[in-house]
């Protein structure tokens, strides 16, 4: 009996495969849980690959993903796009997740269990049996402030509705739809497609160049415009 209960001590205080220390942890969770976040870009909806009581929260394409890798080095993929959540949805803090052993020990395999997870909710559904959002983040943060920089990225304390609204008509359609139109400018392609793995800078040119991961999508832009992108293999036509 004396066995299991320090055990189960060890577990407690494991920091796992968290670079987080523990009252760092701590604290994260006591400030965070309960309180409410507005999504800075749009997201995609998905299966929570083999969890069927979560779903997946991700500002990029699934296909794009490289969150848990098969024997063979190819990335699982989580499942189809369900829906898409808009900049400015409002999302309440159900939880937070680090992967230390204990925590990691009520994870499924088949699931990003290495990486901290921060579990939303809408807030009329705080209180239900609805499926949790996860939103999965880097696993190389090592501090109470990096985290919430991080979380920041995705969930701000800030709505961005109304700066959503002062864009023109054709520009908000897009975004909601994580689609893009010719003009754009860089904040408004983030706040559609998410946030590039790279960019490249040219500055007497005044030309950006972005990158997702895999080169699946790409965006040019001059002047700070957005002049062309491509999508999957397949261009817009914009010049």
């Amino acid at each position: 009996m004396r066995t299991t209960a320090l055990a189960g001590v060890f577990l407690a205080g494991c920091a796992g495969n968290t670079l987080i220390p523990e009252p760092d942890r701590v604290q994260l969770k006591d400030e965070l849980v309960g309180h409410v976040r507005y999504l800075k870009v749009a997201c995609y909806v998905t299966p929570f690959f083999h969890d069927d009581g979560k779903l997946l929260l991700t500002d990029r394409s699934p296909d794009e993903l490289d969150l848990i890798d098969r024997p063979n080095g190819t990335a699982v993929f989580p499942g189809q796009p369900m829906q898409v959540l808009p900049p400015g949805t409002k999302l309440r803090i159900a939880a937070v997740s680090f992967p230390t052993a204990l925590e990691m020990a009520d994870r499924l395999m088949m699931t990003p269990r290495y990486y901290p997870w921060v579990l939303l909710l809408p807030p009329d559904e705080f209180a239900s049996s609805a499926k949790p959002y996860v939103l999965v983040l880097r696993p190389d943060l090592r501090s109470r402030d990096e985290f919430l920089r991080e979380l920041g990225r995705f969930a701000s304390e800030d709505d961005p509705a109304p700066e959503l609204k002062g864009f023109s008509a054709p520009v908000q359609a897009a975004i909601v739809k994580k689609a893009l139109v010719a003009g754009m400018t860089p904040r408004q392609v983030e706040m559609a497609w998410g946030y590039p793995e790279r960019i490249h800078l040219d500055g007497a040119a005044h030309t950006q160049e972005w990158h997702w991961p895999h080169d699946a999508q790409r965006a040019w832009f001059s002047q700070d415009q957005l002049a062309h992108w491509m999508d999957h293999g397949k261009g817009d036509g914009a010049q």
